[in-house]
């Protein structure tokens, strides 16, 4: 994990100014959608109690407040997917939601969106925010073997750092970072999990992590065993083949303080062909 120096701070106080505005802002973004239920029994074996609402904010064990939208027409005995967001250095949940656009697309496709307080990425920092998804399963109906995790700079450092240590790597089915501050040789520390998909994004104009995205799918793709060949362009993407797991690597024409004009639609859409049987 890569943070520290003045081109760091620099560029957070930039990102903070940013999006200080979004807390203020109207919030489409947070608007949660209906999602149309399948039939089936789908089902938490043992429900929470009933959220005395739909989504709101939850306060962990670790004092960390957590930003939960569910659909609009939630149903609690239904096994919900989850998608945890970390937020990058200085956000809240609030300015987190609204940079990345989750909610609305998220829950119109049965997810639960959990978008936790920006924390300063660190090891004891990593095992309180990989605690979120039991944290959001003791009010919510989650589905344990769909967690999935996501988030911009700090926020995919820290979805990284939950995917990749021994210790937390199990919780997470897929990720989905964005401007992570890990490279290839960070990353060859941990041994590699098993094998779940992974679709990075990163900026050609990241001048505080350059090149750290195709460093850390490469990677990814090893521990996936995929294909020792170059992988194939599709869509603007690079995907590997011959994976165990997917793994996809997108870089866009920007800098790292923005997140991917498509990061919410096209990792959605991974994650939901990760969750399809074959």
């Amino acid at each position: 994990m890569r943070g520290g120096g003045p081109g760091r701070a620099l560029a957070v106080v930039a990102l903070v100014a940013a999006l200080a505005a979004c807390d203020r802002a109207p919030a489409p973004d947070s608007v949660a959608a209906a999602y149309d239920y399948p039939a089936g029994d789908t089902t938490c074996t043992a429900p929470p109690p009933t959220p005395a609402r739909a989504g709101g904010t939850i306060a962990t064990g670790d004092r960390l407040d957590v930003l939960v939208r569910v659909p609009r027409n939630y149903r609690p005995g239904f096994a919900h997917p989850l998608l945890v967001v970390y937020a990058a250095a200085g956000m809240t949940p609030e300015s987190s939601e609204h940079l990345t656009g989750y909610t609305p697309l998220a829950t119109a496709a049965g997810f639960i969106v959990a978008y936790a307080r920006h924390v300063r990425p660190s090891r004891a920092a990593i095992a309180k925010l990989a605690r979120v998804p039991a944290a959001v399963a003791a009010h919510y109906c989650v589905d344990a073997a769909h967690v999935f995790m996501s988030g911009h700079s700090d926020g995919g450092t820290t979805s990284t750092a939950v995917a990749a240590m021994p210790e937390t790597n199990a919780r997470v089915a897929g990720l989905a970072p964005s401007a992570a501050g890990f490279t290839g040789a960070d990353l060859a520390t941990f041994a590699c999990p098993a094998p779940r998909p992974v679709l990075v994004w990163h900026g050609a104009r990241d001048t505080l992590f350059p090149g750290y995205g195709r460093e850390a799918a490469a990677w990814w793709a090893k521990c996936n065993a995929c294909d020792a060949a170059a992988p194939a362009p599709v869509e603007g993407c690079v995907h590997y083949a011959g994976c165990r797991a997917p793994v996809q690597y997108c870089e866009g024409d920007y800098g790292h303080l923005s997140w991917p004009p498509q990061g919410a639609a096209r990792s959605l859409e991974f994650f939901e062909q990760s969750m399809r049987k074959p």
